[in-house]
Formats: structure tokens, C-alpha cells, sequence
């Protein structure tokens, strides 16, 4: 009896709760906004196999100036400066640096992390709008 209580509860408690992080739209972003990314720290999926990540530098009309801090495959994207095409950009992760701790160590912040209240605020994905 005691266990089939047990069950309900979690299968209410998972029905009346908000979906996990994570399952958010991305954030859409013109051209022209990108102005405002200038500075930040950014992973951008490239189109040949290749992921980067880096500061900002300039958003010029045709691409997204990047200095490449990291990089998955240093022979085929090597750090330094890299210029995105503007027709292959369409999404990029924006790293916040602050990273914000939300009720660790309690039980609280344990029921938090389970159900997905505690969204990642050091990452948010960008979608480009062209």
C-alpha cells in the first residue's frame, strides 16, 4: 500500500511540475543584434565537423569575427582569429561568466536539480534570424 502511494505521489509530483531545463526554446537573435555579443564568449558549431569557442570581436555585414580560445580540431579550425560566414551561421551558444548557485546543499537545491527548476545560467542558445 505504502509503495503504491509512493509511485502516485512521484508520477503527480512529475505531471504537475514544469519540464527540465534545457527543453526552452532557444533565444532569437537578428543580424543586427549580434552588435550586442561584442566581448562575450561564444560556442559556435561550424559546418565542416569543427566546434569553436572564443570572444567575440566585430560583427561586420557578411561575417561574425571570432577570437578562437578553443577549438575540437586544431588543424582544421586552429585558434586565433576566424571569421563566420554569415550564410553558415545560424546558431551559437552564449557563455555567461557568472556562475550562480542555487540552494547547494539542501535538500531544497536537490529537489531543484531532479525537477530542472535550476536552469544552467551560464549558457544560453542563440538562434540567428536572418
Amino acid at each position: 500500500m505504502l509503495g503504491a502511494l509512493s509511485r502516485s505521489i512521484a508520477v503527480l509530483t512529475l505531471l504537475l511540475f514544469p519540464s527540465p531545463a534545457g527543453s526552452a526554446s532557444p533565444q532569437k537573435l537578428s543580424w543586427d543584434e549580434l552588435q550586442t555579443l561584442i566581448g562575450r564568449r561564444v560556442s559556435i558549431p561550424l559546418y565542416d565537423g569543427c566546434a569553436v569557442s572564443g570572444k567575440v570581436v566585430e560583427v561586420k555585414p557578411d561575417a561574425l569575427v571570432v577570437h578562437v580560445e578553443k577549438t575540437s580540431h586544431p588543424t582544421a579550425c586552429p585558434t586565433g582569429i576566424l571569421r563566420v560566414q554569415r550564410s553558415k551561421l545560424f546558431v551559437l551558444d552564449l557563455h555567461n561568466p557568472e556562475k550562480k548557485y542555487y540552494g547547494v546543499g539542501s535538500a531544497w537545491g536537490l529537489v531543484n536539480d531532479v525537477f530542472g527548476w535550476n536552469q544552467d545560467p551560464r549558457t544560453t542558445s542563440i538562434q540567428i534570424v536572418h
